[in-house]
């Protein structure tokens, strides 16, 4: 019986021996050992890859359609010339922070917030990253004395530290949550991030000696909600932005913008005496004030007189534009040209247009005064206030009202001194082009043509920053949330590598049962 089963044995043996020495056994061994290889070096790139991206956020890859998780050009050139060293804290660990903070919903824009802040971090030696629990270092707080720690307006998130200043954004300046669901419930729902135009906000903030001062005109009928976006706007790019009521107190002498944004009745005569007095500045002239007039009818008789002093009229009608390559919805919205490069030389892109609704047209009564900043000189014209529009049966009835000189859409005018110093007065015909629905998009350039002008004419040579608020799309293929990340890693790092070991063994398998 042993006999047998060492007979056997041995034929089993002998038949593994020549299996193995088989060629058929030898090319499988060489595509298991190939497979094998080329395992570990997927393992092996996406371990390096994510060690990388880690160390470095810039070399990150985002394939999002709107670019979600990417720095906006402003802010990648600002970062990358600041020459004073930045500290940007953080208050939660980064774990908490990137889960949202207990939110009810919305927490990837947490997710989109961290990666901007380490993008920032990474695109300047002099910008450095942390993250601080106050749990575990209640000291913190004691070295920003000016900070109110206490506040219940949506909470202390981030301190922008430069050493000798320093600010604090709050939840509220770096997140937009529903405010009717906390009002209610207490729970934050988050609708989108605006924690880089913070930031970089409160980098201007800590890092600019001397702010250009922009004070907003009240007191005649203006709507805050209407020019607020235009006072964020400018706050974002570091000017000291306040509120002037005329009827009670005269502009700040050290303001170098005033605005006057649609009122719906005129300034009194003692209202226009005091802008014209901070107009001429004892002499010095060197002020200028924005005025957009309201796009319906009221009588300024105050306000006439002072823009016929700057070579200005304001007409008593709307602009329209019937040539459908310019106008867009309808006839009352539509792109404007540049008319000056004086104030366009320093755009970024001026290939990108702006846009108008129901705007007013500038008339330039003085020419030696005044120019025109932004028109249009085709298939347009004015429709006055008191036209009735009931009969109307096309846009072909506008064509009585037509302008063969075009339109002006924007004018600015001048008053110099004996040292050719001069004030200026600008007038845009729409109140609306500075709105957030012009204001917040990149698809025209109203944002930056505003700040840019603002810049001119106040000579601010640091650089302006014009940053949009970015959304997250849940249609478009990127890391949105913390659960999504641990998903991504998992694909790429265990199933990817999985499904080739799988597919390289059936293969081996059905070449080996040939």
């Amino acid at each position: 019986m042993k006999n047998t089963e060492n007979i056997t044995t041995s034929k089993k043996d002998g038949r593994l021996k020549r299996l193995l020495k088989s060629r058929k056994a030898k090319k499988g061994t060489l595509a298991v050992a190939i497979l094998a290889v080329f395992i570990a070096i997927i393992v092996l790139v996406n371990f390096i890859a994510h060690i990388l991206v880690e160390r470095f956020p810039n070399l990150q890859f985002d394939m999002t359609a709107s670019q979600t998780y990417q720095l906006q050009k402003d802010t990648r050139d600002y970062i990358t010339q600041l020459d004073k060293d930045i500290t940007i804290y953080v208050l939660a660990t980064e774990n908490t922070f990137k889960s949202g903070m207990n939110a009810y919903s919305g927490s990837q824009y947490f997710v989109q917030a961290d990666k901007l802040l380490h993008k920032m971090a990474a695109s300047s030696d002099h910008v450095k990253l942390e993250f601080i629990d106050l749990s575990a270092n209640p000291t913190f707080t004691g070295k920003y004395k000016n900070v109110d720690w206490n506040s219940q307006d949506a909470g202390n998130l981030i301190i922008v530290d430069a050493g000798e200043k320093y600010t604090a954004l709050t939840l509220k300046d770096c997140f937009t949550y529903d405010e009717e669901t906390y009002s209610y419930y207490g729970y934050y729902s988050y609708t989108a991030t605006s924690i880089e135009q913070a930031v970089v906000t409160g980098i201007l903030d800590v890092t600019i000696a001397n702010k250009v001062g922009v004070d907003f005109i009240t007191g005649s009928g203006e709507e805050e909600e209407l020019y607020s976006s235009m006072k964020n706007l400018l706050k974002q790019n570091a000017y000291e932005v306040r509120e002037v009521n005329l009827t009670t107190k005269n502009l700040n002498e050290s303001s170098q913008i005033a605005v006057l944004f649609a009122p719906t009745v005129d300034l009194s005569e003692k209202a226009v005496d005091k802008l014209e007095s901070w107009l001429e500045n004892d002499g010095e002239k060197g002020k200028t004030l924005i005025y957009l007039p309201i796009d319906v009818k009221t009588e300024t008789p105050n306000l006439d007189a002072l823009l016929k002093q700057y070579g200005m009229e304001v007409s008593d009608g709307l602009c329209f534009c019937t040539n459908n390559n310019y106008y867009l919805q309808n006839v009352y919205m539509f792109l404007a040209e540049y008319n000056n490069d004086s104030y366009t030389s320093e755009l970024k892109n001026a290939s990108i247009p702006t846009i108008v609704y129901n705007s007013r047209n500038i008339i330039l009564k003085d020419e030696s005064k005044a120019q025109s900043l932004l028109n249009l000189t085709k298939s347009v014209g004015v429709l006055p206030f008191d036209t009735d529009t009931s009969k109307f049966e096309s846009d072909k009835d506008l064509e009585k009202f037509m302008t063969a000189d075009g339109v002006n859409l924007a004018a600015v005018g001048s008053k110099t001194n004996a040292d050719d110093k001069g004030s200026k007065i600008a007038v845009f015909g729409s109140p609306y082009m500075f709105a957030q629905t012009f204001l917040g998009t990149t698809s025209y350039n109203n944002a930056n043509y505003l700040v840019n002008f603002c810049n001119t004419v106040s000579n601010r040579e640091d650089m302006g920053v014009t940053i949009n608020s970015a959304a997250v799309d849940g249609g478009e293929l990127g890391v949105t949330n913390s659960s999504t990340t641990v998903a991504v890693g998992l694909i790429f790092i265990v199933l990817i590598p999985l499904g080739v070991l799988i597919i390289g063994l059936i293969l081996y398998i059905r070449r080996r049962n040939k």
